[in-house]
């Protein structure tokens, strides 16, 4: 038994450095993407004792908040302890997930279990399709999320195997905490059914019905929430285009698992409908998962479910804004890599070609992080590998803009609204661009731009309105504030423009201060109300 405890501590040490060799070189990475929103851009995690706010921010995945919030209490906002955190967390996962694959092997009666099972956390810890959950800050919704269903799954095996109710507890309370950390977590009650049918070959239906009480809580407390039980965001395609481009992900997801090239922060997969593609990606989807069911193998059955599993809360019937995300398939990813080092393990040959792969993707994660160091680093990759993308162009524009590359900046925004000339928010940061430039009729046929497309589009009005202000053009710059205001009567920017304008240019006093009384009365979390109530004081005395 001391030889046994020996092995499994060498294999977490063998675990923790493959981790600590292929991330190290990501901890120096600053915020990118949704770390801005949901992260530093997040004010309620700098109150965590007013956890109830902390909480209320996001009351589907309040524990992944909360983690931020510790963070910031322990460690402010310097993307460097957010980083190490993660890997920490990706290092904790592999272990759970090594404990998860030896006991299946275990109960399966493999010969070597705990060899199989290190070998295929191993492989999953260096593959470098996790970089996107692990580098990326906002991933840790999926790494605490893997953090519960690890737990919560090898709970459940030594349950089913051992008896040991206390495990039955603990496996429902990281059920629970998991549907709390991210929706996926939501599967857990079938994960356990399809080990107890598949790994056990017995069910002991009693024990599953706090899953059937959780569930039906759970949906009812997101109906009672968002009046609706799957998605509290609205539809980005209809059912038919997301199923048809669904399908087309997974083999995707299936095909970087195998062969992580091609690897990116954006992909920009296009929603599809019933073509040659979609169909025969569908009928090899069906085709394996009746092969699985149909042989009954049970580690190679339990797997391929575990992965469509675990997948499908982010691909299937829920229509997300991106029709793919590399993040989404980080607990899948385990399932596939569990799968392929079984059917290699049996043959102690065979076995020696775990290392080989182990490195090759070891490099290849090194690589990818050097991608996620910086965040014109991240978009230019995305760029480069989706030429024909407005939206990665577009987050090229955003990223050179905060590196202060304006050129570089205004040359990717014009790439995207070539592709996209109707997306306004290209052709206002064009402008914007062009502005701070100083190219100041490039700037104006950009926010023209946006107006083509959109007409209704109060911030190219305000834009436009402040560069003829700037140019002595003062009635002109009050007939676009004044449009501004006819299509977004609360606009902040126009009000408090448009009462600057009455106030020192046209020297109209009282239509100057009812703008700034509306400016004050809707605008009070503005960036501007000290420079407005300073105005209001010039103009009062």
């Amino acid at each position: 038994m001391k030889r046994l405890e020996a092995q499994h501590w060498a294999a977490l040490g063998v675990l923790l450095l493959a981790v600590v060799a292929t991330y190290w070189n990501g901890l120096h990475g600053p915020f990118t993407y949704d770390d801005k929103v949901e992260v530093i851009g997040n004010e309620t995690i700098r109150m965590l004792e007013q956890w109830r706010m902390v909480v209320a921010y996001n009351v589907s995945r309040p524990v992944t908040v909360m983690s931020y919030a510790l963070n910031y209490h322990y460690a402010g906002a310097e993307p460097f302890t957010y980083h190490v955190v993660d890997v920490a967390l990706h290092a904790v996962n592999a272990g759970l997930a090594m404990l998860l694959g030896s006991t299946i092997a275990r109960v399966r009666e493999h010969p070597a279990p705990l060899i199989t099972g290190a070998a295929a956390a191993l492989v999953w810890a260096v593959h470098p399709l996790n970089t996107e959950a692990v580098s990326y800050v906002t991933g840790r919704s999926e790494q605490l999320t893997a953090l519960w269903v690890f737990l919560a799954l090898w709970l459940w095996m030594r349950f089913s195997s051992e008896g040991d109710w206390r495990a039955w507890a603990g496996a429902w309370l990281c059920a629970v905490l998991g549907a709390f950390t991210k929706e996926v977590a939501v599967v857990l009650p079938v994960a356990f059914l399809v080990l107890d049918a598949l790994v056990m070959r017995r069910v002991r239906w009693a024990a599953h019905l706090p899953g059937l009480v959780g569930l039906l809580g759970f949906f009812g407390l997101r109906y009672e929430t968002y009046g609706d039980i799957i998605s509290n965001i609205p539809p980005q395609r209809s059912m038919d285009l997301q199923l048809f481009t669904t399908v087309e992900v997974i083999v995707r997801y299936l095909a970087l698992s195998v062969v992580p090239v091609g690897q990116s922060v954006f992909h920009d997969h296009p929603e599809t409908g019933a073509s040659v593609r979609s169909l025969a990606a569908g009928g090899f989807l069906v085709g394996v998962t009746g092969v699985a069911l149909w042989k009954r193998h049970p580690i190679y059955s339990t797997a391929w479910l575990l992965f469509l599993l675990v997948l499908a809360p982010s691909s299937s019937f829920v229509a997300l804004k991106e029709t793919m995300a590399e993040h989404r398939m980080h607990v899948s990813l385990w399932a596939l890599c569990f799968a392929a080092v079984w059917a290699v393990s049996r043959h102690e040959k065979a076995r020696y070609g775990v290392l080989p792969v182990v490195l090759v993707f070891g490099a290849l994660t090194l690589n990818r992080n050097r991608v996620w160091a910086s965040e014109a680093a991240l978009w230019a990759d995305a760029a480069e590998k989706n030429p024909n993308s407005a939206e990665a162009w577009y987050g090229y524009g955003d990223a050179l803009f905060l590196s202060r590359d304006l050129e570089g900046s205004a040359k990717a925004y014009a790439r995207s609204t070539e592709l996209s000339p109707d997306n306004p928010n290209a052709w206002n940061n064009l402008g914007r661009t062009e502005a701070t430039l100083g190219n100041f009729d490039a700037a104006e046929d950009a926010w023209k731009g946006a107006l083509k497309a959109s007409p209704s589009y109060c911030r190219a009005h305000s834009n436009i309105a402040q560069l003829k202000m700037r140019s002595g053009g003062y009635r002109e710059a009050e007939t676009w504030f004044n449009t501004a205001l006819a299509y977004c009567p609360k606009n902040c920017r126009a009000h408090a423009m448009l009462g600057r304008l009455y106030g020192w240019e046209l020297d109209e006093k009282d239509n100057a201060r009812a703008h700034f009384e509306v400016y004050l009365e809707h605008c009070d979390t503005d960036s501007q109300v000290a420079e407005v109530k300073q105005w209001v004081m010039e103009l009062t005395w």
